[in-house]
């Protein structure tokens, strides 16, 4: 099948142990994350190695995270070592208020990516990273939201995202919007930025609460997929926590016109750090390989996408941390065997 290019960050998350509130914590353990690093990861453990393009700063936790894609067997085609501290997420306990995530370090090394230096090779199918096995099809290419609120971030993206629609790539998108790391004065800018992602992407993955906060919709369920298709994707699809996810298309999507409702699978949560990433991986790991089977994609194949994302993020919450916590494709097929 065609290979996968994912773009976006990776970081360190910093994740409590038990407490409710900061007060009550002792400690925090370093894990490594970034939703596009969580899904590149999440990809490569179902099968579906990909490209990816990141930055990684050149102190200890871009050495630790280097470390990290290399033994989950990411390419180090698209990995960059740049000058400046890595980024530090630090997860907020579950009784405290405020944003679950408060970001610290070098915003430029981790977000900052060049406009000048967007790896189009990887985007014709020739680039053995972004190709695995030689495949001569133009990758599926995902991007994050989280890069669209540093300036040139958005700059990079936009390039990136042009190149794939030139190459004939498929386009997904997570919206996953952080108000908090976009000063005042560019709140517009960002917005729009995520809303002209949103119109020039295929599949868009969005929760209610990212919505809202980029400024797209404040519906929920059905009503804020059919908000978001108005503005031009194929397909929606809205993750809705333990309750599953919903998915939404038209005639224009290569499964065609159909609405497919998951309400998940149940899941003893140790931390739910990532399980939105997991699930992206899992979706994707299954749209890119339904859309390159010789069968071709159907309404069939987007709803065991949808069950498999479930699958993948219900078995992710059993461990701290969004990255070591995601499961193999053995895993979530012997779960989805059991259900069944």
């Amino acid at each position: 099948m065609a290979g996968i290019f994912v773009a976006g960050e990776t970081l360190v998350d910093f994740v409590p142990d038990s407490g409710e509130t900061l007060r009550e914590v002792d400690s925090y353990a370093h894990r490594p994350g970034g939703a596009p690093a969580n899904v590149a990861v999440g990809l490569a453990r179902l099968g579906s190695p990909p490209a990816f393009w990141t930055r990684l700063g050149d102190d200890a936790f871009g050495d630790f995270l280097a470390e990290t894609l290399a033994a989950a067997e990411i390419p180090e085609t698209h990995v960059e070592r740049v000058e400046g501290k890595t980024t530090l997420a630090v997860v907020s306990p579950p009784g405290e208020g405020g944003p679950r995530f408060s970001f610290y370090g070098d915003r430029d090394a981790t977000f900052g990516f060049d406009p000048d230096a967007v790896p189009t090779e990887a985007l014709t199918g020739n680039d053995g990273a972004a190709s695995p096995g030689g495949a001569s099809a133009p990758p599926w290419v995902h991007l994050g939201g989280v890069a669209l609120t540093h300036l040139r971030g958005r700059a990079a993206t936009r390039e990136l995202r042009s190149a794939a629609t030139a190459a004939g790539c498929p386009v997904s998108f997570d919206v996953n919007y952080r108000s908090d790391l976009v000063p005042p004065e560019t709140a517009e800018a960002a917005s729009t930025a995520v809303r002209e992602t949103v119109a020039e992407s295929g599949v868009v993955l969005c929760s209610d609460e990212d919505a809202a906060a980029a400024g797209l919709s404040t519906s929920e369920g059905g009503e804020l997929a059919r908000d978001l298709l108005a503005l031009g994707p194929h397909t929606v699809v809205v993750t809705l926590g333990r309750d599953g996810a919903l998915a939404v298309s038209t005639d224009d999507a290569p499964w065609g016109a159909t609405t497919v409702r998951h309400d998940g699978f149940p899941a003893e949560a140790v931390d739910a750090t990532g399980a939105g990433d997991a699930f992206t991986a899992g979706l994707l790991s299954r749209l890119a390989g339904s859309a390159e089977s010789e069968s071709g994609a159907d309404a069939e194949a987007l709803r065991e996408a949808v069950a498999f994302g479930n699958a993948t993020a219900a078995l992710s919450v059993r461990s701290v941390g969004g990255m070591g916590s995601i499961p193999s494709r053995e895993e979530v097929e012997a779960l989805l065997a059991e259900r069944e």
